[in-house]
C-alpha cells in the first residue's frame, strides 16, 4: 500500500462548494477514475480520502492537497491528476501527485490574497481606514470556537502582509497562522474593519500557499 499526495485548485464557482461537499465530489470522481484506491474497513467501506488543511467557503485555492492510499504499489501515480480531472466538475482540477513528504501536523502558515471593494468609498478610503486598522497596536474582533464566540487580538498574528490599491479594490495579501493549533482566517480583518467603519465591504480571496514554520511549502 502507497500514500499518494494529490495536489489540486478550487476556483470559479468551486469555490462555493463546501469542505463536506468537496469530500462528496471527489469521491465519486475517484471512484469514476478506477484509480486503485484503498477503501476503508467495516460495514460501510469508502474510499480513504483526507485533506490536509479545510478550505473556506467562498475562497479559491491554489495550492490545495488530499492524500489517499492506493492498494497497488506499482501503479504509476503521474496518471491521477488526468484520471481524476474525467470526473471533477468545473473549477476543480488536479495537477500533481506524488508521495508525501511532509505531515499535516507540520503546516503553521498559510498566504492569503483579498480583494476588497465597497459601494460607498472609494478604494484610496478603504485602503486608509485599513492602513490605519492595521497600524494600531491592537485589533479586536469576534473569532467563532468550539467553545462559543469569543473575542480575540488579531493584531500579533499579523507579522506579514501588504496593502495595495488596484483600480476600484484594495489588495490585502497576508500570511497567517494556520493548521491544527492555531488557524487565523484572513476575514476576521475585513469584519474588524466593518465594525471599526461600520461599513460593509465585498471580497474574494484566494489562498495562495500553505507552509511549515519555517515558510517551506507544504509537500
Amino acid at each position: 500500500m502507497k500514500s499518494v499526495r494529490i495536489w489540486f485548485k478550487k476556483d470559479g464557482l468551486s469555490r462555493f462548494i463546501s469542505h463536506l461537499d468537496l469530500n462528496k465530489v471527489m469521491t465519486l470522481a475517484i471512484n469514476r477514475s478506477r484509480i486503485p484506491i484503498w477503501h476503508t474497513e467495516g460495514f460501510n467501506p469508502h474510499p480513504f480520502l483526507t485533506f490536509a488543511l479545510p478550505l473556506s467557503l467562498g475562497f479559491c485555492g491554489e495550492c490545495e492537497t488530499m492524500d489517499i492510499k492506493i492498494e497497488d504499489d506499482s501503479f504509476d501515480i503521474s496518471q491521477i491528476p488526468d484520471k481524476l480531472n474525467m470526473g471533477l466538475p468545473e473549477g476543480i482540477r488536479a495537477y500533481k501527485a506524488a508521495e508525501p513528504v511532509m505531515k499535516p501536523a507540520k503546516i503553521a502558515l498559510a498566504s492569503y490574497k483579498l480583494r476588497i471593494g465597497s459601494d460607498t468609498q472609494s478604494a484610496e478610503e478603504i485602503y486608509n481606514d485599513f492602513n490605519s486598522m492595521l497600524s494600531t497596536d491592537s485589533i479586536i474582533t469576534q473569532k467563532k470556537t468550539k467553545k462559543g464566540i469569543k473575542d480575540i487580538d488579531i493584531k500579533p498574528h499579523l507579522s506579514d502582509y501588504s496593502l495595495d490599491v488596484d483600480g476600484e479594490e484594495v489588495v490585502f495579501f497576508a500570511t497567517l497562522p494556520a493548521g491544527s493549533t492555531v488557524n487565523i482566517n484572513p476575514i476576521l480583518y475585513i469584519n474588524a474593519l466593518t465594525e471599526k467603519t461600520g461599513r460593509e465591504y465585498y471580497y474574494s480571496g484566494v489562498r495562495t500557499k500553505i507552509m511549515n514554520e519555517a515558510g517551506e511549502s507544504f509537500e
